[in-house]
């Protein structure tokens, strides 16, 4: 058998580069899936993306499949034969099925279970040419496109229009049609840098013949080329080259053969709030920001070109000339803006659809602003404020710059309310109210802005719960996933105590309809139970707080139980107190408890129990006194000898009924306590 290189090569026209990686890494997993799925055994599966190509090679990839051996199970022995043991209609099937014409050339095999007739043979494995086109046009087509793009009078689709097809096994084309293109050795190389058609001899040389054509074809070789370039721009200037990361790969998905080079802008610029620059720079040019030892915005950038120049200054001035009517832009809406305040932008807000069925941002400014200002009263925090701020924090929607720049909303609200001579408080929270924009993200900086966030998030949780379009396991547009985590950070890390489940209720209150909060409360705990095991922290703690009878109020005393908990659930003595209540929670699991009578002691027959039902009682009263989660647990762990004990000398099941159901009430008493607690019979150790 023999192992080769197989290249594959898909040339297209520009590739939409948010979606290249992305395409590249399920083009070489569908390969993978696919040859796996065959049996053809190989190495490495490497995968190539430029903005013109998709490819893959695969390493050492065998010539053919292995022999197999293929038995078949026909009908059983009374089902094959008649009464004059000839060969019934279900056996003469079978064996056609089989290609077999002698029924003598099938085999009987008898087990305890019966005799069945049985075929078998080796098949000789099927080679790469006949197996490979299938594999590859079962891994197009479950590509990942959006849209689907048709060009010319074919009826193919893909992406983008497809130019040519490379097949090569070794040095050999393997003859396939691929979107109306026949399988061959050639493509091209860099659009300004190559000439003509590039032949590539051999899978092994693709990369380094492309290379030889000012090529890169390794995605993630183009990223760091552009990373250390900028790095060298960096230590030239004598300052900070800022690389955002995405940015930074869609760069990579738009050249071939990465160039770094520097350029300026007009200082004056610089009078306008940086954010609005770096967006006009990084979303309408894809340039990186230079910024000072003290992160202030530099009048520089730097930009990626796809072209060695020979002439690489006229390149930047270039850039330099189309920057210009950017930042202009950028100047010329911030200048207007100012014009107007934030307030008297209000009823322009009554024109924009938050939700067809939730109303326009005004209505919503309004919900926010009250929540707002009950969640500040709640905290302590500022109200007035809080509900100032939750009142405005939408009005740079209408502005001309968020129109240009969306991903500047809140920040210029931000601003624009300094301008207006609004409070730092309220400035402070409008520029921050929609923090976290990720996972992990940077939480508002003060507790008015965190008033204002949660009330926010919370208002488009409820609502669109309430109009019935929660997040599914394939849609979320609203991001409720991330918005809901955000509020379970700023409750957590914040120390808040405020009870989640009340402050729900409150938001689906202020909707004009009567919405539901109980599927809005256990959404958010549920997600909960995730970031807490994003945190490597076992799901069973917390759902043992969780089902407890207090369950979960306030998130940040949930923490801290929970913490507790987990401290507790460490210590030797915890393994004892876990598996006496999950004893009593599997005894009492198919018991009735609204039919056991109330705990009578004159039915008490051992000393233990008397014991133990006055150690529950005296502990209760306790628990109930203890308002610290620690304490509570300590207490707790003062029944274990005596609940060892019960166990040892008491039959809870016995044949008298009476007695018995007096000793499931005491279980009851006893499950009560933990519950009060926590549910100890969750608890994995």
């Amino acid at each position: 058998m023999l192992n080769k290189n197989l290249l594959i090569e898909v040339r297209t026209e520009e590739l939409p580069p948010k979606n290249l990686k992305n395409l590249r890494d399920n083009l070489v997993a569908g390969i993978k899936k696919g040859l796996q799925k065959q049996s053809l055994s190989h190495s490495n599966v490497i995968g190539f993306a430029t903005p013109r190509r998709l490819a893959v090679i695969v390493e050492q990839l065998a010539d053919r499949q292995p022999n197999q051996n293929v038995e078949r199970r026909g009908p059983a022995l009374a089902a094959a034969l008649d009464e004059n043991n000839e060969p019934s209609k279900a056996l003469l099937g079978f064996a056609r099925s089989c290609g077999v014409e002698n029924i003598d050339d099938l085999e009987k095999r008898t087990s305890e279970k019966g005799t069945w007739f049985y075929f078998s043979e080796e098949k000789t494995g099927a080679s790469v040419g006949d197996l490979i086109p299938s594999i590859i046009e079962q891994t197009i087509k479950a590509l990942p496109i959006e849209r689907r793009m048709r060009w010319g009078s074919s009826r193919s689709e893909f992406v983008r229009p497809v130019q040519s097809f490379i097949l090569l096994y070794g040095n050999e084309v393997i003859p396939m049609n691929l979107l109306d293109h026949e399988a061959g050795n050639k493509t091209v190389g860099h659009r300004f840098m190559s000439e003509g058609q590039v032949v590539i001899k051999t899978a092994d040389s693709y990369a380094a013949t492309l290379r030889s054509h000012s090529v890169i074809v390794d995605f993630e070789e183009r990223v760091e080329s552009i990373r250390a370039q900028i790095g060298e721009i960096g230590r030239t200037l004598e300052a900070n080259v800022v690389i955002d990361e995405k940015l930074l790969e869609e760069v990579a998905a738009l050249v071939e053969w990465p160039v770094v080079l520097s350029g300026n802008f007009d200082p004056s610029f610089l009078a306008v709030p940086e954010e609005a620059l770096i967006s006009a720079m990084k979303e309408h040019q894809r340039y990186f920001h230079v910024t000072d030892a003290n992160n202030k915005l530099l009048p520089r950038f730097v930009t990626v070109s796809n072209i060695e120049s020979k002439d690489p200054n006229a390149v930047v001035k270039g850039n330099e000339r189309v920057i210009a009517p950017r930042l202009s832009d950028a100047a010329f809406f911030f200048s207007q803006d100012k014009k107007s305040d934030l307030e008297s932008m209000l009823p322009r807000l009554d024109q924009v659809i938050f939700q067809s069925d939730l109303g326009t941002y005004k209505q919503k400014v309004e919900r926010i602003s009250s929540l707002a200002g009950l969640i500040a009263g709640r905290l302590g925090a500022n109200v007035e404020a809080a509900t100032r701020a939750g009142m405005l924090c939408k009005s740079d929607l209408v502005t001309d710059m968020v129109n240009e720049f969306p991903d500047l909303q809140g920040l210029m609200g931000g601003y624009y309310a300094q301008y207006a001579g609004e409070t730092n408080d309220v400035s402070e929270a409008i520029a921050d109210h929609y923090l976290p924009i990720q996972s992990g993200g940077n939480l508002p900086r003060s507790v008015v802005g965190c008033c204002v966030s949660i009330a926010d998030k919370l208002d488009t949780l409820t609502g669109l719960f309430g109009i019935g379009q929660p997040p599914t396991g394939s849609r979320d547009p609203f991001a409720l996933r991330r918005q809901t985590l955000g509020v379970i950070r700023m409750c957590i890390e914040n120390n808040f105590d405020i009870d989640i489940k009340s402050l729900v209720k409150d938001a689906a209150e202020l909707h004009q309809k009567n919405f539901e909060a109980d599927d809005v409360s256990s959404y958010l705990l549920d997600r909960l139970e995730t970031w807490y095991l994003d945190q490597n922290i076992d799901a069973s703690l917390f759902n043992a707080i969780r089902h407890s009878k207090r369950g979960v109020g306030s998130l940040a005393q949930n923490h801290s139980d929970l913490l507790a908990l987990q401290e507790f659930s460490l210590q030797p003595a915890a393994e004892g107190l876990v598996a006496a209540n999950k004893r009593v929670a599997n005894i009492l699991k198919n018991v009735d408890s609204g039919t056991l009578p109330s705990v009578n002691r004159a039915l008490f027959e051992a000393p233990i129990e008397d014991q133990l039902y006055t150690e529950v009682e005296k502990i209760q009263s306790k628990v109930i006194e203890t308002p610290e989660f620690t304490s509570r647990l300590a207490l707790l762990g003062e029944l274990q000898a005596n609940i060892d004990q019960y166990f040892e000398l008491v039959m809870v099941n016995c044949e008298d009924t009476e007695t018995r159901d007096n000793r499931l009430a005491t279980l009851l008493s006893l499950r009560q306590l933990f519950l009060s607690v926590a549910d100890f019979s969750l608890l994995q150790l």
